[in-house]
């Protein structure tokens, strides 16, 4: 039971590290502005680029492992991603009422499942 929490803290940090890289290099980028540049703004869009670029590249090693883990599951137990539909939940044709009123598509009014037009 601890491997879907283990799961959850390995791939549920994903937004917060692709936000933080980006943040952290541009302000390592403004720093360098501010510090040897004049505050010219090019180290500030130079670390922000950085950034996108690296954490881009983490978020797709990371789906590359996701990937990974979930195809591995899926080969110590083939039956588990099979899909079980509740067969009370589908609906039949023979449960439609002929004169329920549906949306009608042309005009956006409603109109008769039977094609009687109600007023």
């Amino acid at each position: 039971m601890a491997k879907p929490w283990m799961e959850i803290g390995r791939y549920g940090s994903v937004g917060i590290e692709l936000v933080l890289t980006i943040l952290i290099l541009a302000g390592i980028g403004r720093w360098l502005d501010a510090r040897y540049w004049g505050a010219a703004g090019w180290g500030t869009g130079g670390g922000f680029l950085l950034g996108v670029f690296v954490a881009m590249r983490n978020l797709m090693r990371t789906a590359a492992h996701m990937q990974r883990d979930i195809e591995r599951a899926e080969a110590r137990d083939p039956a588990a991603n099979r899909w079980k539909v509740d067969e009370a939940w589908l609906h039949k044709e023979s449960d439609v009422d002929p004169g329920a009123k549906v949306p009608d598509e042309d005009d956006g009014g409603e109109r008769r499942s039977d094609g009687d037009h109600g007023v």
